[in-house]
């Protein structure tokens, strides 16, 4: 049995990094794990460089059930910003408008997804130097403003963070669903059965008993740096978990 923090991720608009070439900003459709160790940082106090994040990033394998995704929505930006050219640097946005004549007009697009909500699974290892308990205090408390993926995207209800001991990931989630019927019935949600859980493939084998494995995936989500951005590749498995009678999420 090990002790697991388990809480609720919901908002009204998301957006988790994925590639993004061009002037196309996209978003997964579940949360990164440098999203997810970034939201657990800023919770606990941690800024963007602190070396408390690669503590985390080597500390916590995670898995993330999907409950409710609902239609993407694409956002246009149109910008202006001088040619580039070589040894050219600005020191401020006010510097580089501030030759009219030599701008010129760029348009990007970001993706997001609206309706989102996701039970995740915190799985500490014995590199995580945080008790679960204090991770789930401070996501029930959070230091910094907690987002869903970029800053524009607040989170639409509380974490419900709970430490639960459980051997498996289907008890966890059980346990959990038992858990938010005792202590937190105003924000609880019925979900549908044949939920999707992507988890950490480092993952004991006796943490998936339970579940039907769907496929391999590997994603480019685990940080290396802040400066420069650096990210490295992660491999998830994707497993199909049968719907409980009452498990946390949005219909």
């Amino acid at each position: 049995m090990t002790e697991l923090v388990v809480f609720r991720l919901e908002a009204p608009m998301a957006a988790f990094g994925d590639l993004a070439p061009g002037e196309r900003r996209g978003s997964h459709q579940r949360p990164s794990h440098s999203a997810l160790v970034g939201l657990i940082a800023g919770a606990l106090g941690y800024g963007r460089e602190d070396p408390a994040l690669a503590q985390l990033t080597a500390g916590i394998l995670l898995a993330v059930r999907t409950d409710h995704v609902g239609a993407p929505l694409a956002d246009f930006h149109t910008a202006q910003t001088p040619p580039q050219r070589k040894g050219r640097h600005f020191a401020t946005r006010r510097a580089e408008l501030a030759d009219k004549d030599d701008l010129g007009t760029i348009v990007s697009r970001r993706d997001y997804w609206t309706d989102m909500a996701f039970t995740i699974v915190v799985w500490p290892t014995a590199a995580l130097p945080w008790p679960a308990q204090s991770i789930a205090d401070a996501l029930n408390r959070p230091v910094f403003t907690p987002f869903a993926g970029r800053r524009s995207c607040p989170v639409g209800a509380p974490f419900c963070a709970t430490v639960l001991r459980a051997g498996s990931l289907v008890d966890a989630l059980s346990a959990y669903e038992a858990w938010l019927d005792e202590h937190r019935p105003d924000v609880f949600v019925s979900s549908p059965r044949g939920c999707e859980i992507a988890y950490d493939a480092r993952l004991p084998v006796e943490a998936t008993i339970g579940l039907t494995i769907l496929r391999p995936e590997v994603r480019r989500d685990s940080r290396v740096s802040h400066q420069p951005w650096q990210f490295d590749l992660r491999s998830e498995t994707v497993a199909e978990i049968g719907g409980l009678d009452r498990l946390g999420g949005a219909t």
